[in-house]
């Protein structure tokens, strides 16, 4: 493919989209299912076997701006990487990476749970945006609900790329709000909080920090989301090693014995 030519469907990328969505939603504004397109268009037949909204794939996104009008900067702020030295100031290794979910690709399945949603912003457009893959993402601001990590029906992860599998002769398109094992509806199960909710309030400050890149604790947030998890990691841990910290999130804010087991 020397002479590259503007893909006839292109589509552009909603506000915060993640680069899967994005490619899926391609795939489907030229009536193609995902694993032909990306084999087919985007020279790549295993890039569903990856994740590739996590390690970066130099050829698809030096591809990408080639055959679609984006810049490289466009193209990497659908990627995980635009949260280096926000989020974390390391390489995106394999096995993990700090303040990302993990999805756990096994064969284009994902056993780890690493994909929130808003059901509600699910209602709005369909796509999925690149902040639910943030461990520090728990409640939309926009619609004041909590995120989900699963298909409240069957408890399966959320993997929108398994929607158009099926037989190789019929296209299809069912809804990207649909759970792909048991087709249940994303968007009718919600929990609405408060907009003066601590969740809400703590959101807030979540997504200030990252959008600045500083808040009012350091100059670098990714120095700030450093310590956060690290005390998140050691007051959710089992260890003798962090009984005081564990002691201390129960007195802070109230967490009984009971409850707190239900969290680790």
């Amino acid at each position: 493919m020397e002479n590259m030519h503007i893909l006839p469907g292109y589509i552009p990328p909603e506000e915060d989209e993640i680069l899967s969505s994005w490619i899926f939603r391609l795939a489907r504004s030229h009536k193609i299912k995902p694993f032909s397109f990306t084999k087919f268009c985007l020279e790549d037949p295993n890039l569903w076997n990856r994740d590739f909204d996590k390690f970066y794939n130099t050829n698809l996104m030096t591809l990408l701006t080639k055959v679609t009008p984006l810049s490289i900067e466009q193209v990497n702020n659908l990627h995980l990487i635009s949260y280096k030295t926000i989020i974390f100031n390391s390489e995106l290794y394999s096995a993990f990476t700090e303040g990302i979910l993990n999805v756990g690709i096994v064969h284009r399945n994902r056993k780890n749970k690493g994909l929130l949603a808003c059901p509600l912003c699910l209602t709005k457009k369909q796509y999925f945006k690149k902040s639910w893959r943030l461990v520090s993402s728990i409640v939309c601001t926009d619609c004041n609900c909590h995120l989900i990590d699963e298909c409240p029906n069957c408890h399966s992860p959320i993997v929108f790329q398994r929607l158009d599998i099926g037989k190789k002769d019929i296209y299809n398109e069912e809804p990207m709000y649909l759970c792909w094992r048991c087709n249940f509806d994303l968007r009718t199960e919600h929990t609405s909080i408060t907009e003066n909710s601590l969740a809400i309030k703590y959101q807030k400050y979540i997504n200030d920090s990252i959008s600045n890149g500083y808040n009012e604790h350091t100059h670098y947030s990714f120095e700030y989301f450093n310590v956060l998890l690290s005390i998140l990691r050691k007051a959710r841990s089992n260890s003798n090693k962090f009984c005081r910290v564990r002691e201390a999130f129960k007195k802070e804010f109230g967490i009984n014995s009971i409850e707190y087991s239900k969290l680790n």
